[in-house]
Order: structure tokens, then sequence, then C-alpha cells
């Protein structure tokens, strides 16, 4: 029975197929652009997407982002220039992020005009 089951699931992995080469990169995140979500000792949470509502419980916003979701430690002046809403740019000096979720990195900010 196992090898009938075993042989069922190639089947389906097969039929199924990879991933949609162009789907996986409309989905992939450059971490150039963003939106603040909150802010908190020296850092800012960035999000890929607007978040519609303010008021939205930031749990559920990192649910809804996941994986588009990013810690920014920034300078102060950089930290006081961006608000909650803000759209920014984003600039990784040192190109490294921390692949947790949210990733994390070191980063300079700039507010941008929103689209």
């Amino acid at each position: 029975m196992s090898k009938i089951m075993m042989w069922l699931f190639v089947l389906l992995a097969w039929i199924a197929g990879p991933p949609s080469p162009d789907r996986a990169a409309e989905e992939r995140w450059d971490v150039k652009e963003g939106y603040v979500v909150a802010k908190e000792d020296g850092r800012v949470l960035a999000v890929r997407d607007k978040v519609p509502d303010r008021h939205t419980p930031l749990n559920r916003i990192l649910e809804e982002a996941m994986p588009n979701a990013i810690w920014l430690t920034v300078s102060p002046a950089d930290y006081h220039a961006v608000e909650i809403g803000d759209h920014i740019g984003i600039s990784i000096p040192n190109g490294a992020i921390n692949q947790s979720y949210p990733a994390q990195t070191a980063a300079d900010v700039k507010k941008l005009n929103s689209p």
C-alpha cells in the first residue's frame, strides 16, 4: 500500500510541475521601497505593500505580508524623519540581510512621495 501512495504522490508532483518563474519573480520583494508599519528602539518595520487600515494589529499585518517584512535599524535622523504609514526608499549599504521573519538589517531610509 505504501508503494502505491508513494507513486501517487510522485505522479501528482509531476502533474503539478514547478512553480511558474513569472509568478515567483512577481512575488519577490526587492527591498528597495516599502511602507512603515511600526517603529521601536531605533528601528522601523517596513512591509512591501501599503496597509489600508492604520488600526490593523501588527501581528495581522505580519501574517498578511509574509514573507515581505523587514526590521530596519536606522540612524536617529532617519528614525525621526519617517512615520508609520510613510512610503520609504530603503538602501542597505552592506547588502547583508538576516533572513529571519521579519528579516532584519541595518539600512538608510528616506521618505518618498506616495504613488
